[in-house]
């Protein structure tokens, strides 16, 4: 006899969970029947000044009415958002969320649909000569790293330790290679490596440990283990993007960042796992092939994400570079939770050559590392225009001139303080004896700026990364779309509701918001505010199962990292403390093109950190050591 519970239709349960889905289905009816009630279709229009903000006012507000959902709820609310009852549900939520804001508004403003600007001073990058830099001179002589410290090993320990024959690429790999496979069996697993070919990992290191042995080694990362983020195409691994559907076969070229760091020397140990299709600053992935991503500094809370597995290795110690992409803060939220460094460079700046772009006008790739002079090295090593990305083709040549400043005397720190007071006490403490420590220690003018539009820019964002991510990957979601996270199903249905005239106001408003940064820039150099709004969220009961869909979280984790990627703006997350044994991490802003002004005051913010604390899940390799 059929099961009661099948002609339901609700994932084969019976009995008091059928009786029990009945009632919440129910009451999701209802509450979609007095919300539609209460709901106005129509809005009047109200007219925007170009270039000229309403208000200097902070303006960013929280989302009233939407709970923490995981586990079973999850799962059931997201069956009824992709139902035929859900169409007008998600409606609701639509505009409860205010993501219809751009039909109550008229701008007049052009949209910008790419946020590169195409003017710059100085002379214009070719792809063969994207920089005129001696990365060498900036690996110091000696390694003074002893084994009664905690410390993570940098790109100059390991070229020092090749140099001098302390260890070879090839000792290290084999080192690299046991402790990733022993941090997927430990309890709980750290989750941060999803492919690894250990044949093709070993090939690399034994070539690269003949060239050390000619002395003729290809860079300073020759023999330096990185990973990258699975969603880059990298020989021979598959593209998976966090799903189960996606890159069935493995890749047959790798991408321009692959490529650069393959023909560098590097040794490319694998991918690294990502929350589902990049879409959240979570990180979590339910999908038995990839598994909870952890944080090294406590297992029991999130990496962040989405390049959450790029940040947990970093963290760790099993590679001191890791690469990851950013649409939304996806390098540089991990790097703070994790207690890492995280760069986004100017949009255009790095190449995405040789893959299929998601969020294509928002999307920027970076190192995650565990200091500032690794993440300027590779910066250098992979930023500069490439054929296959016309986006890079515009662009000034990559200069270090302002990393090399002795100070920061004659530059003017701006702070919004109403937004950085916007975080948690314990973030606002520490980010605030940051900024007075640069000012005090190493000479920086702080200057008190107003960032206006914040709640527009984060409707904005959210808009153009729906969209775009909706089209890009629509061909392959919606025969799958249940195959997705219910999260994620949420969000697609979502995306659904976006129209023409979500998606050209949104980038007017990044006309706008481009044109509010040119002015703060006039006055200052580089923007200071937290890189999040509080520390790692703990992964509660059920997380695991379903995922959470918690949106306030979400905005408290990435509030500051939005207006970088809708602007295009360089932005770096440097560690400044720790509460409750959980990283705290302050994040520098730039003008378009300016990254080594940006590093630069990383490097003095890296300074006011008196001692890294050692993380709970932490791997030494001694290889290195004398």
């Amino acid at each position: 006899m059929e099961n009661e519970s099948d002609n339901l239709g609700i994932m084969g349960l019976s009995g008091h969970h059928a009786k029990i889905i009945g009632c919440f289905l129910f009451a999701a009816a209802c509450f979609l029947v007095v919300a539609l009630m209460n709901s106005r279709e129509a809005k009047r229009v109200k007219r925007k000044e170009p270039r000229e903000a309403d208000s200097t006012d902070f303006n960013l507000v929280p989302v009233e009415g939407s709970p923490r959902l995981n586990g079973m709820k999850l799962k059931l609310f997201a069956q009824l958002a992709t139902s035929s009852l859900g169409n007008r549900l998600v409606s609701v939520m639509f505009r409860r969320t205010k993501f219809d804001h751009f039909r109550t508004v008229h701008l007049s403003e052009q949209p910008t649909y790419f946020p590169n600007p195409r003017t710059f001073e100085g002379p214009k990058a070719t792809p063969e000569e994207p920089h005129r830099i001696d990365l060498e001179t900036y690996i110091p002589g000696t390694n003074t790293k002893t084994n009664t410290d905690f410390f993570y090993f940098s790109i100059s320990d390991f070229y020092n330790a090749y140099r001098k024959k302390i260890t070879t690429p090839e000792e290290v790999t084999k080192w690299v290679i046991k402790m990733v496979n022993e941090s997927k069996i430990q309890q709980p697993p750290l989750c941060a490596v999803t492919q690894m070919d250990e044949e093709s990992v070993n090939k690399m290191a034994q070539e690269s440990t003949k060239r050390f042995h000619a002395g003729e080694p290809l860079s300073i990362l020759d023999g330096v283990p990185v990973l990258i983020k699975e969603e880059l195409n990298c020989v021979p691994y598959k593209t998976r993007c966090g799903t189960t559907f996606l890159g069935e076969k493995e890749v047959g070229e790798d991408c321009t960042i692959a490529a650069k760091l393959r023909e560098a020397g590097a040794i490319i140990i694998g991918l690294t796992n990502m929350h589902e299709l990049g879409r959240s600053v979570f990180g979590y992935n339910i999908h038995p092939c990839h598994g909870m991503p952890r944080n090294p500094y406590n297992p029991g809370h999130y990496t962040g994400g989405s390049s959450s597995g790029s940040a947990a290795a970093v963290a760790a110690g099993l590679v001191p570079i890791a690469i990851g992409t950013d649409a939304g803060g996806s390098v540089r939220v991990p790097s703070a939770l994790c207690g890492a460094v995280g760069l986004k460079a100017t949009f255009g700046r790095v190449s995405f050559g040789g893959n299929d772009v998601s969020c294509h006008s928002v999307v920027h790739a970076g190192p995650i590392c565990t200091n500032v002079l690794d993440a300027t090295l590779v910066y250098a090593l992979l930023a500069g225009p490439d054929p296959r990305d016309p986006l890079t083709m515009n662009q000034p040549t990559i200069s270090l001139h302002e990393y090399d400043r002795p100070h920061l005397k004659g530059l003017t720190i701006g702070v919004d303080w109403a937004f950085l007071q916007d975080a948690l006490p314990e973030v606002q403490k520490a980010c605030e004896r940051t900024i007075s420590d640069l000012a005090t220690l190493y000479g920086a003018e702080v200057r008190g700026i107003c960032i206006p539009e914040l709640q527009e820019l984060r409707i904005a964002h959210t808009m153009i990364v729906y969209t775009e991510m909706r089209e890009n990957f629509d061909e392959n979601t919606e025969d799958n779309l249940n195959k997705l996270n219910p999260e994620n199903q949420i969000v697609m249905r979502l995306a659904a509701d976006v129209t023409a005239r979500d998606y050209i106001g949104a980038n007017k408003q990044r006309t706008r918001a481009m044109h509010f940064f040119e002015e703060i820039f006039k006055e200052v150099d580089v923007i200071i505010t937290p890189a999040c709004g509080q520390t790692a969220p703990e992964i509660e009961p059920g997380d695991e199962s379903y995922g959470c869909h918690d949106l306030n979280t979400c905005l408290q984790i990435g509030k500051y990292m939005l207006f970088g990627n809708l602007t295009g703006l360089p932005g770096l997350v440097v560690p400044i403390a720790y509460h409750d044994g959980l990283p705290i991490g302050l994040q520098i802003s730039g003008k378009w093109w300016q990254e080594d002004l940006v590093l630069a005051v990383g490097k003095f913010v890296e300074k006011t950190l008196p001692k890294k604390e050692k993380p709970q899940i932490f791997f030494k390799n001694e290889t290195l050591l004398e």
